[in-house]
């Protein structure tokens, strides 16, 4: 429920920050021209902020949340500004802007509110089968249309826009393969649902920022494959690791989009770095967001690495900000005992869901019925 307020507000406020933002970096006030680019661009913003609230939903209240979608989109913005327009790197699906960028942030703010898994009742962390096949339908859907993401900016260059297209295409096929075949490894010959739930969409966020670029196919398909198989075995082993440390995340967002991200962005430095044609300067491939930007290979390199340090800096400081500030006393909050239900905002009329409510058992049932026919 909460997904859907977060996709309608922070549409409508990344329009304004956009406006503030500009303001900010050019030293003059501009009003927002509302076109289909901004709007796919609002997109991609909100979608950081929904891969931040996987980090922390079922932690956070409402109105905790309505500040985390006023800080988040305007920090976004402010790194998607300085990557693209003074770093000059190109990110066409999103790698480090948005995927890494929403993922260490939230694990950031669950940071800076202090919470660790084991304040969190163990039975309000489990998943029933309808459960989890309910989010594969999400799964599903979003497989199906990860190509459109990652080439939604381009629809002004057909041809540009196929590779993107088919590059995704090839990774996100080659990860939903890997995803499948991973988990009998970690998991002693069985699969494990919630892997192959995030795992099969690795493939698309660690080929988002190479997507652009002119590629054999069987690259595609290998960076793909690792996105596959890094995500796997970071559900089976980093993430219980992780937790044991302190490092609270809900839904594991760093395994499906925090370091497929990362790696994302290291595979399009190298990319630049490995090529002997200089695709700089060819019309057929974007390694840059400015035709007058004069880099050689290794300078872009350098640059495409900064961009990544600059994407988590700015990630996890603002989210450790946001975590400490919707601690403040003012604001309503859940108590450690009723995280991860929802029963302190929604009406839930179903009341065999509610985890806090002790049910009888069969025997205590059998026995009222004997008595009542007594």
């Amino acid at each position: 429920g909460m997904n859907f307020f977060i996709c309608g507000f922070c549409f409508l406020w990344v329009t304004v920050c956009s406006c503030l933002v500009t303001s900010m970096f050019e030293g003059h006030f501009e009003r927002t021209k509302i076109s289909l680019d901004t709007m796919v661009s609002n997109n991609y913003v909100t979608a950081a902020v929904l891969i931040s609230f996987g980090a922390f939903y079922g932690f956070i209240s409402p109105t905790q949340l309505v500040l985390v979608c006023i800080i988040e989109p305007f920090m976004m913005l402010v790194n998607e500004h300085i990557i693209f327009h003074y770093l000059h790197v190109q990110d066409a699906g999103g790698s480090i802007v948005t995927h890494a960028f929403g993922a260490y942030f939230g694990v950031a703010t669950v940071f800076g509110m202090g919470l660790k898994s084991k304040h969190l009742p163990v039975k309000h962390r489990t998943t029933t089968y309808f459960s989890d096949m309910g989010a594969m339908i999400g799964t599903i859907v979003l497989w199906i249309f990860w190509p459109s993401f990652n080439g939604a900016l381009l629809y002004n260059d057909i041809t540009l826009q196929g590779r993107v297209v088919t590059n995704t295409y090839l990774a996100i096929c080659s990860s939903c393969v890997t995803a499948f075949a991973t988990p009998t490894l970690v998991h002693r010959g069985k699969m494990e649902m919630m892997e192959i739930q995030n795992a099969t969409l690795a493939g698309g966020v660690i080929i988002g920022m190479i997507c652009s670029f002119i590629i054999d196919p069987w690259v595609s398909v290998l960076i793909g494959g690792i996105g596959g198989v890094i995500s796997c075995m970071g559900y089976g082993w980093l993430h219980p690791f992780m937790e044991s440390c302190g490092i609270t995340d809900s839904a594991g967002v760093q395994m499906l989009h925090g370091i497929p991200g990362i790696l994302g962005g290291v595979f399009a430095a190298l990319a630049v770095l490995a090529d002997n044609t200089n695709y700089m300067y060819s019309y057929d491939t974007q390694w840059t967001t400015s035709d007058d930007c004069d880099r050689d290979r290794g300078q872009q390199f350098g640059y495409i690495l900064g961009a990544i340090l600059v994407a988590i800096g700015i990630s996890v400081v603002s989210g450790l900000i946001t975590g400490v500030l919707i601690r403040m006393p003012c604001l309503p909050y859940l108590e450690k005992e009723d995280m991860l239900i929802d029963h302190d905002f929604w009406h839930i009329h179903d009341r065999n869901h509610d985890p806090r409510i002790k049910k009888p058992d069969n025997k205590s049932i059998v026995m009222e019925n004997v008595d009542a026919n007594a």
